[in-house]
């Protein structure tokens, strides 16, 4: 079969493609954002708003983007960030997407309430770094079958998401069509997890006097889990046969505490922008997060990746690796498996011509490159300094 030719698009004229691809309330939940979708925009436009200053009469005829992270080593320094229910999108779902990453050698994390399952992921791309994400939810024994499949299904690491104590007003999503897979729409990109047995098992026992009730409504009774604490955190890390990734970390401070607990590493994420309306950008919240964890662990980064260039921003401010979202559900819509790798193929090339420009050899050297931002846009506390000298 021969190979679809994917010409090579901005972001936006991806996402525009998407957009006229899919159903309306499909393309809204993945574009859209809390609220007002204030932290949406401004995730982006804080990485536009960086300026990286070039260094001349360097060789860089020989440069390296591979990196290693929890799990093992990649290509280059990017994962695909975890996205629920990939079926809206293509009818191979998280089996197309992580095979496409590992055709370039890069990482896939599956979210908890993927179309597909582990074993489906694992089959896909067997020598892939794999991590597998979830939430701590009110039922113990669901938190732990989650993390017992994935390590059985030969998953790398857990990422853990601590940031969504609750689940927020998303205006686009205003008809709740995403809010329940109880309805047709969703129904066909429902989660690999409420089909698993010990699921179901869950589900029968939860049942008790009400037999009619459904997968949905189970899960909207243990998540999400308002009361959940750092002792919770520091139990599921304790009881893990693998490493545990927190995702969702913002303050220098939690960024500590999750350290002390047993983290693996943070990911500095904001949800994309999908859970709260007011959130400081991720790329503003990046450096002091770096600099309180001093090297304990690695720090990833998530949260308004679109390009390479942002990817060598979000490096340079101290990152060790980076998370790329919505582009790659726009390469998916749009063409399918080609489409992803195209998506992240591109964002290679771009990092890399980022890093000759810089001077950088390595994914290592990007930390002594110089990056500033622009003043107008950089009222958090790096204070439009300039964040890194050679």
């Amino acid at each position: 079969m021969a190979t679809e030719t994917v010409p090579h698009n901005t972001i936006d004229a991806l996402a525009a493609a998407a957009q006229e691809k899919l159903p309306a309330e499909v393309f809204h939940y993945a574009a859209g954002g809390a609220g007002d979708e204030a932290t949406v925009l401004r995730n982006v436009q804080k990485l536009d708003a960086f300026r990286l200053i070039p260094r001349v009469m360097r060789d860089v005829s020989d440069i390296d983007t591979a990196v290693e992270v929890v799990g093992g080593s990649l290509a280059a320094p990017f994962l695909v960030a975890p996205m629920g229910m990939q079926r809206l999108y293509h009818r191979d779902a998280e089996v197309a997407t992580a095979r496409a990453a590992a055709e370039l050698g890069m990482g896939f994390c599956l979210s908890l309430f993927g179309s597909c399952s582990p074993e489906q992921v694992a089959g896909a791309a067997a020598s892939q770094v794999r991590w597998r994400q979830m939430y701590i939810t009110k039922d113990r024994r669901l938190n732990d079958e989650v993390v017992r499949q994935a390590e059985a299904a030969g998953f790398d690491a857990i990422v853990c998401t601590v940031d969504l104590p609750v689940m927020a007003e998303r205006y686009r999503d205003s008809d709740d069509t995403f809010r329940s897979f109880d309805n047709t729409v969703a129904e066909e990109a429902s989660p690999a997890l409420v089909r698993e047995p010990y699921f179901k098992e869950l589900l029968d026992l939860w049942r008790g006097g009400q037999p009619e009730a459904t997968p949905q409504q189970f899960i909207d009774h243990v998540f999400p889990h308002p009361g959940c604490g750092w002792g919770d955190l520091e139990d599921l890390i304790g009881r893990s046969p693998l490493p545990v990734i927190v995702k969702g970390v913002l303050h220098p401070d939690d960024a500590v505490r999750a350290v002390g607990v047993g983290a693996a590493a943070v990911v500095v994420s904001n949800h994309g922008g999908s859970q709260h309306d007011r959130s400081v950008a991720g790329i503003d919240a990046l450096p002091g997060v770096v600099e309180q964890v001093d090297g304990a662990v690695p720090v990833y980064f998530d949260s308004g990746v679109r390009s390479g260039t942002h990817a060598a921003v979000a490096l340079v401010c101290g990152a060790d690796a980076v998370l790329v979202g919505r582009p790659v559900l726009w390469g998916l819509a749009v063409h399918g498996p080609q489409g992803v790798r195209s998506v992240l193929d591109d964002m290679v090339d771009d990092l890399r011509n980022t890093m000759a420009f810089v001077g950088a050899k390595t994914v290592l050297d990007l930390r002594k490159a110089t990056a500033m931002p622009t003043p107008a846009l950089s009222e958090s506390a790096l204070g439009g300094q300039v964040l890194h000298t050679s």
